[in-house]
Formats: structure tokens, C-alpha cells, sequence
């Protein structure tokens, strides 16, 4: 009898990584939520060209602008962070 190792881990890793990649080549940002980094009202906008935003949401959250961009080291470190190591 064969014995099926599950890993939930590897299996929620590889759903961002496809959805990430979707995103992207549909030409749209992967937004990456931080819970405690930043304020609740704000996210990461990860583009397909490796820059990433902080961006706050309205009131509805049906819209979203710019507040800044991450340095080359800080986005880094967000994908290690969120991401699982993605670069």
C-alpha cells in the first residue's frame, strides 16, 4: 500500500504562486494583504515588473491610491515575507 503524504502548506504556496502569475500576465497588480505592518485601510500592489506599492482603499474599498513606492530591498523582503520566498 502506497502512503499519500498531504502538505496543506505546499499546496497553499503553490495557489499564490499561480494566482500571482494569473494576475500578472492579465496585466493586473497581486495585491499582498499585511495585517499589522500596515494600516487596515492599505495593501501591497505587487506589479508583473517586480515594483511594489503601498496603496490605501476608500471607505468602500472600491477604490485605492497610491501612498508609495517600496525600495528594491523592501519589496524584496515583502516577497520573502508574504510571498514564501517568491522573487
Amino acid at each position: 500500500m502506497t502512503q499519500v503524504t498531504y502538505s496543506f502548506d505546499n499546496t497553499i504556496k503553490q495557489t499564490i504562486q499561480l494566482l500571482r502569475l494569473q494576475k500578472h500576465q492579465a496585466g493586473f497588480p497581486f495585491m499582498i494583504e499585511s495585517r499589522g505592518e500596515l494600516n487596515s485601510n492599505q495593501a501591497f500592489m505587487e506589479y508583473a515588473n517586480g515594483i511594489i506599492e503601498v496603496v490605501e482603499f476608500d471607505k468602500e474599498f472600491r477604490s485605492y491610491s497610491f501612498v508609495r513606492r517600496l525600495s528594491s530591498i523592501e519589496a524584496s523582503e515583502i516577497r520573502q515575507k508574504y510571498l514564501f520566498g517568491v522573487q
